[in-house]
């Protein structure tokens, strides 16, 4: 994500900081506008020399400064099925013809979890239902729920719509020289209504109808992050990440503000005009940027003017790059690149009231920003191993308030921690041991001594201590061969109820929360952990007639036990 050009930016800078003169263009054949008007060019305010060594190698951002859209978000692919529980077939809808490579992932979070193969298949392994999106270049992205027990053999059919009703715009960056620049960050501000007056899919046409609600639904979603889909609400956080050429696909015509950013340290800004038909072809819109602009100064303590380090800087509304520049050990900081002109700055720090500075006018320097320090409670409590409630040393305890940094505490012999809570309201204490199930709670500022038990993460631990039964057996079909892939499902009689402590506010991890479904293996083999004792039934692919009645006891497992299909 680094640009190639570093050593022309950084020369092109220099120049500028001497000849204070930058041409900036837009140029589309809907008419895209300067802050002057159409076809007005702006001239750039001079940048200042950078500091000696604030520059990093291939970036033009400051020691210090980090821009967050650039970093691969990590999303974890979160609990998944040991072998398929459903099949996708994913195929044109106008020429019913397979579609290969198309992505499928989880609505929630985003992770991707299969991609479609030469035939369009695709095996989902999911322990629950649950909402999917299929992403694929050209189409319309489509919302799934999933069907539990659809088959390679008989998969759950999706169509998948070529998108022709959005209005398309390549775009094209450029130094001030006319070089390409290989990538930028661009965030589209709507102006006004945006919002068709009606859907420009042909009407009477469901299906169309409803790739298109889809479409407009998810490109707005985190699940949709990486695919360059402008919808018609504002949202800061919304940022495409394009490379020069990159086509932008907008949902709704209209009048867009437009915000440019580059790791190189370019920036640019105008408006946008989006209009006439959808399938119109139009000319792409070339940008051409200048150097951007910084802000630096420094952190400190508003009673006694020590520096802060750790603070953390960030703009107000945001920019394209998402940048957050922390202070060094001195209390400094610098923040950029950023467009000339006001801005309200951000300031966070785990020990200090946030503060809201500014307006500031871009570029500055020597500003100084002082912060008030908030008290300091002593948090004490206890960590414990369920059941017999044994004291866990060498715990990890983590004390996390709203836009602080954490605060870390280890237990002792005795299980006891103490670490320094601050802040003005209730935050996050995260408990984790090896070997054991992480806690989450919300945990008041100056909370009493409590007690936090955690739950055995090995499941054969949990059921020799009693905590849980298990439930195994294999799956095999009238002949008596095994079954694989077969969706196998716990229903208690009664279910136990929650052993979460009355008062407290736990997040995750203070009930042992167990899946009631698994799937079988290749030998069509199964196990179930269930806390819900006493009698119920196992059930195959939901199939209530082939139901066994079974008894779940507390700390017994059960092997032997067969299911037909």
């Amino acid at each position: 994500m680094r640009s190639p050009l570093a050593a022309a930016v950084l020369l092109l800078s220099l120049l500028a900081a001497i000849t204070a003169l930058w041409v900036w263009q837009w140029s589309g054949d809907e008419g895209i506008d300067g802050p002057g008007g159409m076809g007005d060019s702006v001239t750039a305010p001079a940048e200042p020399a950078p500091r000696q060594g604030t520059q990093q190698a291939d970036s033009a951002l400051p020691a210090g400064t980090v821009a967050m859209r650039s970093l691969a978000p990590e999303v974890g692919k979160g609990k998944l099925a040991d072998a398929p529980t459903a099949w996708l077939r994913v195929r044109d809808h106008a020429s019913e013809q397979p579609i290969v490579g198309a992505a499928v992932r989880r609505l929630q979070g985003g992770a991707e979890i299969a991609f479609t193969d030469a035939q369009g298949m695709a095996a989902i392994p999911l322990p629950e239902p649950e909402q999917l999106a299929i992403v694929q270049d050209g189409y319309l992205l489509r919302l799934v729920p999933t069907r539990p027990g659809t088959t390679e053999a008989e998969p759950q059919a999706v169509q998948l719509v070529r998108d022709a009703w959005s209005w398309r715009r390549r775009f094209h960056f450029v130094n001030a020289d006319g070089s390409a620049v290989a990538t930028a960050f661009v965030r589209l501000r709507p102006v006004g209504a945006t919002a068709p007056t009606k859907s420009p899919v042909p009407a009477g046409d469901a299906l169309l109808a409803r790739a298109w609600s889809e479409h407009a639904m998810l490109a707005g979603r985190p699940v949709c992050a990486d695919v360059a889909v402008q919808i018609g609400t504002w949202s800061e956080d919304r940022v495409h990440q394009l490379a020069d050429g990159q086509e932008v696909r907008f949902v709704a015509p209209g009048e867009f503000g437009i915000e440019v950013a580059t790791l190189g340290g370019l920036v640019g800004a105008g408006t946008l005009r989006i209009a006439g038909e959808p399938a119109r072809a139009a000319d792409p819109v070339t940008v051409t940027l200048q150097a951007g602009s910084f802000v630096a100064g420094s952190i400190v303590d508003l009673g006694n003017g020590a520096p802060l380090v750790g603070a953390t800087v960030i703009v107000q509304g945001g920019e394209p790059l998402g940048l957050l520049a922390t202070t060094a050990a001195d209390g400094t900081f610098r923040l950029g690149p950023l467009a000339a002109g006001p801005r309200m700055l951000e300031v966070r720090h785990a020990d200090h009231e946030p503060l809201a500075f500014g307006p500031v006018q871009v570029p500055a320097e020597a500003l100084r920003l002082p912060m008030k320090s908030l008290p300091k409670t002593a948090l004490r409590g206890r960590v414990r191993s369920r059941p017999v409630l044994a004291p866990l040393a060498g715990a990890t305890v983590v004390w996390l308030a709203a836009g602080g940094s954490p605060t870390t505490a280890t237990t002792g012999a005795n299980g006891e921690f103490t670490l320094a809570a601050s802040g003005q309201t209730d935050a996050r204490l995260t408990v984790q041991a090896a070997g054991h199930v992480t806690l989450v709670e919300l945990v008041a500022v100056g909370a009493v001594f409590a007690d936090y038990d955690l739950w055995p993460a090995d499941r054969g631990q949990r059921v020799q201590a009693g905590i849980s039964a298990q439930l195994g057996g294999v799956v095999t079909d009238r002949g008596g061969r095994p079954i694989a892939g077969a969706s196998v499902r716990w229903l208690p009689r009664e279910r136990s109820a929650p052993t979460a402590v009355p008062g407290r506010r736990p997040l995750e991890g203070a009930v042992l929360d167990l899946p009631a479904v698994t799937t079988t293996g290749a030998d069509g083999g199964f196990v179930i952990e269930t806390t819900h004792f006493g009698s119920g039934t196992l059930t195959v692919d939901g199939e209530t007639s082939t139901a066994l009645t079974v008894d779940a006891i507390a700390g017994q497992t059960r092997s032997d036990l067969r299911l037909q299909r």
